[in-house]
């Protein structure tokens, strides 16, 4: 079961800096100035997002999955934790589709668009750490909340 933790963890590091590096790479897309160099730039964006990002993902929910499975893990926090991963996921299928939107559109002015899916992408990634790492004070949290709204009812 070692194994499979290291292939999540290693899978999420993957599609984690890809995820942060795509935005860049579709507004470098969106900003070249000559068709030659924009679809350079273009096949190289792609190639990161269809042969290296959506494989780190997939590999990355399905490892997850087998360990929680596996593993019997069924807490509140798993809850929380699957939820910004969803998120997460919702970022991925965005980026892609800003990519065909760049590649088709005749504005290219994503700089702004950009900029924020990198930031949700950073905070979402940041939750999702946090989330791991303090699970047992989250259930703790969780669980008085739970006893605090039970009481009051």
């Amino acid at each position: 079961m070692l194994w499979l933790l290291l292939l999540h963890i290693s899978a999420i590091v993957c599609w984690c800096g890809s995820l942060l590096y795509l935005p860049a790479l579709i507004d470098g897309t969106a900003t070249q100035q000559t068709i030659i160099e924009r679809e350079r730039h273009l096949v190289v964006t792609i190639m990161v997002f269809s042969r290296f990002a959506t494989p780190a993902a997939l590999i990355a929910i399905v490892s997850g999955t087998a360990l929680f499975i596996t593993g019997g893990i069924t807490e509140q926090w798993l809850i929380l934790k699957l939820t910004l991963v969803t998120a997460l996921v919702l970022c991925h299928a965005l980026g892609g589709w800003m990519m065909l939107l760049t590649q088709n559109a005749t504005d290219k002015n994503v700089t702004i668009s950009c900029l924020l899916l990198r930031v949700v992408v950073a905070i979402l990634i940041l939750s999702i750490v946090w989330v791991v790492l303090t699970k047992p004070l989250l259930e703790l949290t969780l669980w008085i909340a739970g006893a605090m709204h039970h009481g009051s009812t």
